[in-house]
């Protein structure tokens, strides 16, 4: 019985389909999975070992992106919105950390802390790269000290791994990432601390300095104050009240900005900065007074000089008479026998 020619197409169309489907293995034979690791990166992995291996032999484009990104690399993650191993660039982007499979970060990033509302951490994100190499010192142990930054990277990655909640270790990451200038990394370094330890003065004051120099004034002022609080009496604050002093200058308020570099120059006598600080500020009022009590003795001279022509102008005003000398005094020649003339005769 011989076929008709629609007929025979459309087996041959369906053999085709059919044989394509048996013999093609699709991109999703490979299974995935999202899966969040004990950091709090989410990862995406293949489902089983034998979907790893099916990946490079039957699923070369994906095998390409696994090469390019690689398996287990952190995602975005959605909580928290944000790339828990990446930095910022100075233009507000992503850069991503030297060594993105172990980088040096305080672990998850707090979900809250008592401080969030503040301008300068909601906008952490946005933070220009400030470096602020004078917090080197924190790690010197001697005036001639040199700080190798990577030596104290990889110590600080070492401790952290072992003390991952330790309020020192988390404020010492915070202050290496001040010095390289990632302001991003270490407001959360601080912000994780904080929400372990919300009172503790030398991490809010390091908060307060990061937003101090972004230039964030009202934050920087209501952290170091807090700072301040919580200090204890057997605790010196003297940087509490330098920083308390700059902020003040800043925002134009000597008098106030004065009482505190005196604070911290009775706490710290040799600190020069602080003196320095106070020799600037003192210097103009001096100089502003000087010029403030000379125009001040200048116009009661000229008032003097006003009043004095006033009240002459009155008086010969009401006395007419006094403004001719010939008329005001009348005299008597006879009584000056020495006006006389030499010809006998008189003036």
């Amino acid at each position: 019985m011989a076929l008709d020619m629609p007929s025979y197409m459309t087996y041959m169309t369906l053999y085709v389909i059919s044989a394509s489907i048996v013999t093609t293995n699709t991109r999703s034979a490979t299974h995935w999975k999202l899966q969040e690791s004990s950091t709090g990166e989410f990862l995406v992995r293949p489902v089983s070992e034998e979907d790893t291996g099916k990946l490079s032999t039957e699923d070369p484009v994906m095998s390409i992106l696994a090469q390019k990104y690689g398996f287990g690399e952190p995602l975005l993650n959605t909580n928290d919105q944000e790339c828990l191993s990446c930095g910022k660039t100075e233009d507000g982007g992503i850069l991503e950390l030297s060594n993105p499979s172990d980088p040096l970060h305080c672990g998850k990033h707090a979900n809250k802390t008592d401080y969030d509302s503040l301008n300068g951490i909601a906008d952490r994100w946005k933070h220009p790269s400030i470096p602020e190499p004078e917090v080197a010192l924190i790690f010197k142990r001697s005036d001639s000290d040199q700080v190798d930054m990577s030596l104290l990277e990889n110590s600080l990655r070492e401790t952290i791994k072992l003390n991952p909640s330790s309020l020192a270790v988390l404020n010492q990451v915070g202050n290496f990432w001040r010095i390289k200038g990632n302001t991003y990394l270490a407001i959360e370094c601080f912000r994780k601390a904080i929400s372990l330890s919300p009172t503790n003065p030398d991490i809010l004051l390091n908060l307060a300095r990061v937003l101090f120099n972004l230039q964030y004034h009202s934050d920087a002022l209501f952290l170091t104050q807090k700072s301040l609080q919580f200090k204890t009496p057997d605790q010196n604050s003297w940087l509490q009240h330098f920083t308390l002093g700059e902020i003040f200058k800043v925002l134009g308020n000597y008098a106030e900005a004065g009482v505190h570099f005196r604070y911290a120059l009775d706490l710290n006598p040799t600190f020069q900065p602080a003196e320095a600080h106070l020799r600037e500020i003192e210097q103009p009022t001096q100089t502003n007074a000087t010029i403030y009590t000379i125009l001040i003795i200048g116009f009661l001279i000229v008032a003097v000089c006003v009043a004095l022509y006033v009240v002459t102008e009155v008086y010969m005003n009401e006395n007419p008479l006094r403004r001719s000398p010939k008329m005001a005094v009348p005299w008597d020649r006879s009584k000056f026998p020495m006006l006389k003339s030499k010809r006998g005769g008189s003036y």
